[in-house]
């Protein structure tokens, strides 16, 4: 009887029957006497504990991978400018200067040039607490490259014929730590327009 005027009652709200049906088994099969096993909670805790750990490693596994590909980016940046620079002011140079440290690690380069007004210039490229530095007339004018790259090698190599010179230039650059560490090989000659 009770159960008869509660279904009125329901029908009248809009409910159907099948709400009713599923409503009442659900309503049978949780009691306050029941809930979940032990071996339930457990299995339950465990898929969990997988696919944190899943998650987390991806994670991670992106991190790193992300770190590594910025390393590079920045080596790539800046061995870029240092290389365009090195080589543009060697191709704008009369001669290599006889105080230059060639063929060694850190080499030092001093050109012999001139200003665009026709003054005479010398520029000097050296390392210097693991970056590459430019001087102009004794004058330091900063370093080519960011901090977050260290210069590790830069060798410089005067080339002579008879009709001209050039300087061929070897340089690497590192950057990251750890398994994001990257490190990058840079070569280039350039001939001085002014030799020939």
């Amino acid at each position: 009887m009770i159960q008869d005027s509660r279904i009125k009652d329901e029908r009248s709200l809009g409910r159907s029957s099948s709400c009713l049906f599923l409503e009442s088994c659900f309503l049978n099969r949780v009691s306050p006497r029941s809930g979940f096993s032990l071996l339930e909670t457990l299995i339950y805790l465990a898929l969990l504990s997988f696919a944190l750990l899943a998650v987390t490693e991806t994670l991670v596994a992106i991190t790193r991978s992300y770190a590594a590909l910025r390393a590079g980016a920045r080596i790539e940046a800046d061995g870029t400018l240092g290389m365009e620079r090195l080589l543009r002011e060697i191709r704008n140079a009369q001669s290599v200067d006889a105080a230059s440290l060639l063929g060694v690690h850190p080499g030092m380069l001093r050109l012999k040039t001139t200003t665009a007004s026709g003054a005479p210039q010398t520029l000097e490229f050296y390392a210097e607490s693991g970056r590459l530095y430019l001087k102009e007339n004794g004058v330091v004018a900063g370093p080519l490259g960011s901090v977050e790259t260290t210069l590790t090698n830069i060798v410089f190599r005067k080339i002579e014929t008879q009709r001209s010179q050039g300087v061929k230039v070897e340089m690497t650059l590192g950057s990251g730590a750890g398994s994001a560490a990257r490190s990058e090989n840079f070569y280039a000659t350039a001939v001085l327009r002014d030799s020939y």
